[in-house]
């Protein structure tokens, strides 16, 4: 009945607590459990890990410290750079090699596109249509805001220094100097433009766009240690549970419960230990994480989520409980076995002393 009791008391604490959605919560406790390994490329401490928004953990753990720096100086700039760019392997070789200035950089080239990279791809579809259809086009390219950026990471590629250089930073946002533009874009006119620009395209249609901020930004990010797992094993499906019949109704909620498990087994590893042991670590360190899958899939089946996080509470006291009695009922034992001893060794003790 106490661990009970117990389980009633923490479940009321959970349902009244501010709290976030169970998606949110596993993915920010494996993103907390990985930058806090020794290996980690972002050392933070406790504080600043429970103040930084969840794409800059993701960030930092990802890319290293200079993400937290971009955090700091360029706010939301930086966050859209992160999510469309971050998983991309040439903008990470960039972003390691040159650093956070990169990233206004980026930033520009998507609000304010390039005439110059405009009638680069103009005239290479241009030419391709002229060689392949034998006439020419009318009109030019079109360009996503993305590509644009994209291209520009090339470019930081290729110029590295030079290119940044074209620019200040003014309260976290790139403007670029008109002078210096014009003589490296003189320079780079007669040696070569915008090279592979075609590659270049192609990869930026795989791109998300930048106003998709959003739980998909950590769905493609979180690369470090199996994190990104955690988004797509929540989200099995989206369809309630209670609307479904039979063996569908059971199909979903088996694969739910898999994807939980599977969720707080990935914070466990998160943190380093081994697979066999990361849920009950999860348990045991971050019982909340536990009634939030409880939770969870009881709002899948339909049911309130306080029956799950009650009923994940309840396995989990009674558990404790009997832990406790494995453990403690030895040492019990010998404490009164030590006892009777005791009484016995001095009841003989005063037998044997006898009166002068």
């Amino acid at each position: 009945m106490a661990a009970l009791a117990g389980a009633l008391v923490l479940t009321l604490r959970w349902e009244w607590a501010d709290r976030a959605d169970f998606e949110t919560e596993v993915a920010r406790a494996a993103l907390t459990e990985e930058i806090r390994r020794d290996e980690s490329r972002c050392p933070l401490g406790t504080r600043a890990i429970d103040e930084a928004p969840q794409w800059v953990l993701s960030a930092c753990a990802t890319g290293g410290l200079g993400w937290y720096e971009a955090a700091r100086r360029y706010g939301e700039d930086a966050a859209n750079v992160f999510h469309v760019y971050g998983a991309d392997e040439e903008f990470a070789a960039v972003f390691d090699r040159l650093g956070h200035a990169v990233v206004p950089v980026a930033a520009y080239f998507v609000r304010n596109g390039s005439t110059q990279y405009l009638l680069s791809e103009t005239f290479g579809q241009g030419v391709s249509r002229l060689w392949n259809e034998g006439r020419l086009g009318v009109g030019l390219a079109e360009l996503a805001p993305e590509q644009y950026g994209l291209i520009a990471i090339h470019e930081l590629g290729r110029r590295g220094h030079e290119m940044l250089s074209e620019f200040e930073i003014v309260d976290g946002v790139a403007v670029r100097k008109p002078l210096t533009r014009v003589l490296f874009g003189a320079k780079n006119l007669v040696l070569g433009g915008v090279s592979d620009l075609e590659s270049v395209l192609a990869r930026g249609q795989r791109l998300p766009t930048w106003s998709e901020m959003g739980w998909a930004a950590v769905d493609t990010a979180i690369l470090v240690g199996g994190v990104g797992a955690v988004a797509r094993t929540v989200q099995v499906a989206r369809a309630p549970a209670a609307a479904m019949r039979g063996t569908a109704r059971a199909a979903y909620l088996r694969a739910a419960g898999q994807g939980a498990m599977r969720s707080l087994a990935t914070v466990g590893k998160a943190a380093g230990v081994a697979a066999a042991v990361a849920i009950p670590y999860v348990a045991i360190t971050r019982p909340h994480l536990v009634a939030g899958a409880g939770g969870w899939l009881a709002e899948q089946a339909g049911l309130p989520g306080w029956v799950g996080a009650f009923a994940a509470y309840a396995v989990l006291c009674l558990a404790l409980a009997a832990l406790a009695r494995i453990v403690l009922g030895p040492l019990l034992w010998a404490l009164r076995a030590l006892g009777r001893f005791a009484r016995w060794s001095a009841a003989r003790g005063g037998k044997s002393i006898k009166p002068a």
